[in-house]
């Protein structure tokens, strides 16, 4: 978390492949107080390197994108010696991915069609306090 004109900000990436996706969830985010999206990505390579040029205190990670997807992310990621928070968040809510994601690090898994209002409450509660 950075500070930013004396508060502390909740910096987040989003990865996810769908453009009409990422605007909804840019728009949803970025109306939360406190918080800030610091990059965006469409594929695994893309997200990994905006969490080396970021290190976003949160990542918003699609589980099927181009380059590996969301597992390829956290794989990567499980040897990091700072990472980010991950919330999962797929069309395929299935608990044989969700079982799987989990085992690989993620720390939530939200389904993109019931559970917008979730990941925001999330992203809420982990804003810093002022």
């Amino acid at each position: 978390m950075v500070a930013q004109e004396g508060k502390r900000t909740l910096r987040i990436v989003l990865a996810d492949d769908s453009e009409v996706v990422r605007q909804r969830l840019h728009g949803a985010v970025s109306g939360l107080p406190g918080v800030t999206v610091v990059g965006e990505a469409v594929d695994a390579d893309q997200a990994l390197a905006r969490i080396r040029e970021h290190a976003p205190d949160v990542l918003v990670l699609d589980m099927f994108m181009p380059g590996g997807g969301g597992t390829r992310v956290l794989q990567e990621l499980a040897g990091a010696e700072k990472r980010p928070i991950v919330l999962v968040f797929t069309n395929f809510a299935y608990p044989e991915y969700r079982d799987a994601c989990l085992q690989l690090g993620a720390d939530h898994f939200l389904d993109k069609s019931a559970d917008l209002e979730r990941l925001l409450q999330l992203l809420a509660q982990l804003v810093p306090a002022s």
